[in-house]
């Protein structure tokens, strides 16, 4: 056998380095322990290329394992446990390899991805169409007016058409309301609470608390937290129609919030107009986020609702108060510091930045998503290797000569996605890489029939069964794994 790292006899040695044991000469490795027979110092490329072959095993035995791997389903698999271990990689050690490789070359595509002009940025071809088509109707708009104002039979004199044609050059399209009998409802339900709170302030003593020069900040405080109450309770009874909130992608979280948050609107609209009252009369008082915060605290019937309450209030006080210390944030609100509360309001701020840029958080999201499936996947699958020794319980392999097979069809899925991910990348179309799912279930029934020697209708009812189980598991997989992205 000839050395790996080097070529003339004059360095070797008659002794092992490793084990001290006696060798020839002729030998390139101590029959003893194994260990290379070279007696010269170690350098930086051998001590990087020997670092390399450790790690990821780039020598025959990786591209004799990946090779009939990928064009010959099962195979692999079958020589594996049949004995014929030596000329293949581990199949766990290939598989890790495997999703360090792929994991890595995602990240890469991630950060060229960053610092692709005006690939964050690019705006929404059907908004600047929509836009386009605007303008242009007004264009049209503009010349047929501008040309029948001319006609003399108006009798305009010339100060008044200047005066019309500068308006109608200057005048530019707003932005399209949509839902307008919605919209419309909302306004009728401002006015009943403005004229609600205009009432209330009006009556005798309303603000005497604040006229006093002697009334402490607490005190008003206190007294305004009671009023926002007041209001709180009348914007309940307004019954302010609301519709289902879809969000089937994260762009719609914003649109979602903002129905979730119309009570909250009203209420910000009514501490407007008190504030406006307030300046009228030269009262020196500001009312504080907190204080608006903590007027919406209520008792709540379940535990579940007193965290989304909570949750909501930490929201909103986040929100206008961004730079505030949580631990500040949680005094001001008068909440206990724990460590819950510190959680649920670093959450708070998480889910704040979602609602103001759903498009980005939603990337970050999905990266730190992927990120965490290499883990799941490897959780997930001794689990799916019991469903599959279940359904071949009267064969002849045992649990771990399954889990081989599982590995070796989870490699090739990362193997295939990431040849088809490239490819996608190189043509510049995001559809190539679902192909990868007719692919590889055609690979896998071809790899359960070949591993497990069975006929195809037996192979191809298993088939079906197991893909079902592992469709449950990998819904069950990504709810927690979303789950924990987010909360993590």
């Amino acid at each position: 056998m000839k050395s790996i790292t080097r070529f003339t006899k004059n360095i070797r040695g008659n002794q092992c380095l490793n084990c001290e044991s006696p060798i020839s000469y002729e030998d390139n490795f101590c029959p003893n322990c194994g260990q290379v027979n070279d007696m010269k110092k170690i350098s930086l490329i051998q001590y990087f290329s020997a670092y390399l072959e450790d790690f990821y095993s780039f020598d025959n035995r990786f591209f004799k394992t990946v090779i009939p791997l990928i064009f010959k389903p099962g195979f692999v698999s079958k020589q594996y446990v049949s004995g014929k271990r030596i000329s293949y990689v581990n199949p766990f050690q290939l598989y890790l390899q495997i999703t360090i490789l792929f994991f890595l070359i995602l990240s890469i595509f991630k950060t060229i991805d960053q610092y692709k002009p005006g690939g964050a940025k690019s705006s929404d071809p059907m908004v600047e169409l929509n836009r386009d088509k605007a303008i242009s109707a007004l264009d049209t708009i503009k010349q047929v007016t501008l040309k029948e104002i001319q006609n003399p039979d108006l009798g305009l004199d010339s100060v008044t058409l200047s005066n019309i044609t500068d308006e109608i050059d200057n005048f530019q399209p707003v932005p399209q309301v949509a839902d307008s009998t919605k919209k419309d409802s909302l306004k009728a339900h401002e006015k009943i609470l403005l004229d609600y709170v205009d009432s209330i302030i009006a009556a005798p003593g309303a603000l005497l608390v604040f006229r006093n020069k002697n009334s402490s900040s607490h005190q008003k405080d206190s007294v305004m937290e009671s009023l926002m109450k007041t209001i709180d309770l009348k914007i309940k009874k307004l019954e302010i129609p609301k519709q289902d909130v879809m969000v089937d992608e994260w762009s719609d979280v914003g649109a979602g919030w903002a129905e979730i948050s119309k009570n909250y609107v009203l209420k910000d609209l009514a501490a407007s107009r008190i504030q406006e009252i307030l300046n009228a009369e030269n009262i020196d008082y500001t009312i504080p986020t907190s204080v608006m915060v903590r007027s919406r605290k209520v008792d709540s019937k379940s535990r579940l609702e007193g965290i989304v309450k909570k949750v909501t209030i930490f929201m909103e006080y986040e929100k206008e108060e961004p730079e505030t210390d949580v631990l500040m944030a949680l005094d001001d609100l008068q909440y206990e510091k724990s460590y819950w509360n510190v959680f649920l309001y670093s959450k708070s701020k998480d889910w704040n930045e979602a609602v103001k840029d759903p498009q980005n958080y939603g990337r970050e999201l999905k990266d730190r998503i992927l990120s965490r499936v290499s883990v799941a996947l490897f959780l997930l699958l001794p689990i799916f290797t019991m469903i599959v020794a279940l359904l071949y319980i009267r064969g002849k392999f045992n649990y771990t000569e399954h889990l081989v097979f599982v590995f070796h069809a989870q490699t090739v899925f990362f193997i295939l996605l990431l040849l088809f991910i490239v490819l996608g990348r190189i043509v510049n179309s995001e559809k190539i890489p679902w192909i990868i799912i007719p692919l590889f279930l055609i690979y896998l029934y071809m790899a359960l029939k070949s591993f497990y020697g069975q006929g195809w209708f037996k192979t191809l009812v298993k088939y079906v069964m197991l893909n079902f189980f592992f469709v449950i598991l990998a819904s069950i997989g990504g709810v927690i794994i979303s789950f924990l992205a987010f909360m993590i």
